[in-house]
């Protein structure tokens, strides 16, 4: 077994929900949740008692849950408040470093986004090829109602997650990463 898989696993709860904290952004309820699910035998078993606490969770703690994500290129990001995962994504496609042009694209996005919905556009960036992608993306979904965005957020955040465990805490067969491409139909 993984020795991370180990440790999460024969720990106090406290510690082993600190120890999922950095897969779930900034909602470490969901942690403490999840490790009544102990033992896990794979990062992807972690991961599905994470995304089933959040799915079984009421719309009040998936809002905050929502809420509690950087917005891209945004206020944390600038100031250099983001955890060390969302800055390595939002890093890999040069977001933290953006021409003035696309800043201000971005910014208008974000601002856009955040009205319609009430919380910053959430994306899986791993999965996202390029920032021309990436704008595609956020435009696109702009247009949709709040049910579909609300489904489609949950999707991004699961896969999130399930690239964050496995890189943690190892795959069912050994690997260390995450499948590349998910839909939302797998966040069940």
């Amino acid at each position: 077994m993984n020795p991370a898989l180990s440790h999460l696993n024969g720990s106090a709860a406290h510690d082993a929900a600190a120890l999922l904290g950095p897969l779930v952004e900034r909602s470490p309820w969901v942690g403490m949740a999840a490790v009544s699910e102990r033992p896990f035998d794979s990062g992807e078993a972690v991961a599905e008692a994470l995304i089933e606490t959040i799915l079984s969770a009421g719309p009040a703690d998936r809002l905050a849950l929502f809420r509690a994500h950087p917005e891209l290129a945004g206020e944390e990001a600038v100031a250099g408040r983001m955890t060390e995962a969302s800055t390595d994504e939002q890093s890999r496609l040069g977001l933290t470093s953006l021409a003035p042009d696309e800043a201000r694209r971005l910014e208008a996005l974000n601002a856009a986004y955040r009205a319609r919905f009430g919380y910053p556009f959430i994306v899986a960036l791993h999965r996202v090829p390029d920032l021309r992608a990436l704008f595609e993306s956020f435009e696109r979904r702009l247009g949709a109602n709040p049910v579909e965005e609300h489904v489609t957020a949950l999707a991004e955040i699961a896969s999130v997650i399930r690239r964050r465990a496995t890189k943690a805490f190892g795959g069912r067969n050994g690997t260390s990463h995450a499948p590349e491409t998910e839909t939302k139909e797998s966040i069940r």
